[in-house]
């Protein structure tokens, strides 16, 4: 279901929500109260915008969150608690009135129903509701492998029936990244879709099958027989796609071992923008002289207590590597106690060098506000992949193909990584953030970067990726 689609639903069981508690509180216990859309229509519309936009933010749109059920009660609960509170900090500032307790609670409890059932049952038609059949044209052990995976996603609405054999070198062996994103190969009891039938009876098989969508991975380019099948299908009405695509919206991240020649033309020319870097740098420095002038307000208190709780410099700078591999100091508060070696190491949930001072930083991003000068010299973004330690960077470009790829733009505070996964302090997770970075890099846009930075405060509500 379209975002859109799924925020309007929102938007009209709140305003329902709304309407229900007022009439409530109107039968039953206030007969002259004017809660409502007819009496405080502001609050009423602050309680239904802040509904809405909190399931977004808080990620309720997204079909892998909708069938964990304790996920979404529990998000359910914290927007509702928000949706409550809304009409009354708006009916204080508007008319230094506050709303009764009554209405609130209600209106708390209504929406969490409404908004909790609704969820539900959209994630009960996610998980058991019809597929969309689909053959994959190849079988080749990374086309066995896509397939495979695709059919364990219990979210997407797409299920592989079988393969087209025929046309590629299926003798060629998976690239070494092929398990960095889809994974290694699964277990016996996760079947192997069958094979269909050949290449240029592939018309004729989704005929048959009832088959309306055909998937190519081409890894190794694609040969004249599948361009000619994929011809031929699009012209019978069998939508083509490829595995990237389909993979890039079910689990919102780029396949690593799928990065192709087309997929880097494709990325330099969404990157080739002049118009929307130029309004993505006015955003960054209009939202990092904010930061810098809130980080002077709390700067003095914030010395105070870290000279007692952690004696040392205040400040802390290292290199790290920005856009084009340029090396740049990336300036912080200083989180981990002073100490000799100051060596290069992964982050770490529970590090020995922190304190619970410190990690309270850390928890509130409050340590990251000194990057808000790296942004101002234009060598940091607002958005855009984290900034990784040169040496790490070194590892990692050996053990993981393409990601360099992630310096064609600039790193940022925070990024669509961040907002998926938190810090990675593994190859093995720095590989899958790097799907979700390449997916930025892909689709880099201003409205992309609003919604990174709007749906970044639920992260740091939700103590996710604070190491």
């Amino acid at each position: 279901m379209p975002t859109v689609l799924v925020f309007l639903i929102d938007l009209l069981l709140a305003a329902l929500s709304v309407e229900t508690a007022g009439w409530i509180v109107r039968v039953s216990f206030h007969p002259d109260s004017t809660f409502g859309f007819q009496g405080s229509t502001v609050a009423a519309w602050a309680a239904a915008l802040t509904a809405a936009l909190g399931c977004y933010l808080t990620g309720l749109h997204t079909p892998a969150l909708l069938i964990q059920h304790k996920q979404v009660v529990a998000r359910v609960a914290l927007v509702s608690l928000a949706t409550a509170l809304a009409p009354l900090v708006t009916a204080y500032f508007i008319w230094y009135h506050p709303i009764g307790r009554t209405g609130l609670g209600l209106l708390g409890a209504s929406s969490f129903l409404s908004l909790t059932v609704w969820r539900l049952l959209y994630g009960h038609f996610i998980a058991k509701g019809p597929r969309l059949g689909m053959v994959v044209l190849g079988t080749g052990p990374i086309e066995r492998r896509f397939a495979q995976r695709l059919n364990t996603l219990p979210h997407t609405r797409y299920v592989v029936h079988g393969f087209i054999q025929g046309g590629e070198n299926e003798s060629e062996p998976p690239p070494a990244s092929a398990a960095i994103v889809l994974g290694e190969p699964l277990g016996d009891d996760v079947p192997v879709p069958p094979v269909l039938g050949k290449i240029e009876d592939a018309v004729s098989v989704c005929n048959t099958e009832r088959i309306a969508h055909a998937v190519i991975v081409g890894v190794t380019g694609l040969s004249p027989a599948q361009v000619q099948a994929m011809t031929h299908l699009q012209a019978n009405g069998i939508r083509v796609h490829t595995a990237g695509t389909v993979w890039m919206n079910v689990a919102l991240q780029v396949p690593i071992d799928m990065v192709d020649a087309r997929w880097v033309l494709n990325t330099f020319e969404q990157l080739d923008r002049p118009g929307v870097l130029a309004a993505k740098r006015l955003i960054d420095l209009g939202v990092a002289c904010v930061g810098l002038a809130l980080f002077g307000l709390m700067l003095p208190l914030l010395w105070v207590v870290h000279r007692i709780d952690s004696p040392g410099p205040f400040f802390y700078s290292q290199d790290r590597v920005g856009s084009a591999g340029k090396l740049f100091r990336v300036h912080k508060i200083r989180t981990m106690r002073v100490a000799k070696d100051q060596e290069q190491r992964w982050a770490a949930k529970t590090d020995d060098r922190t304190t619970a001072y410190t990690r309270l930083l850390r928890r509130l991003r409050i340590d990251e506000f000194p990057q808000f000068w790296d942004v101002i010299r234009g060598e940091m973004s607002l958005v855009g992949p984290r900034p990784e330690q040169p040496k790490i960077v070194e590892q990692l470009e050996q053990s993981i193909p393409y990601f360099s790829y992630r310096h064609l733009v600039k790193p940022g505070i925070t990024g669509w990584a961040q907002i998926h996964q938190g810090y990675a302090a593994s190859v093995d997770e720095s590989a899958v953030k790097l799907s979700y970075d390449l997916y930025y890099v892909g689709r880099l846009s201003v409205l992309m970067d609003l919604d990174i930075m709007m749906r970044t405060a639920f992260v740091m509500l939700a103590r996710i990726g604070s190491r």
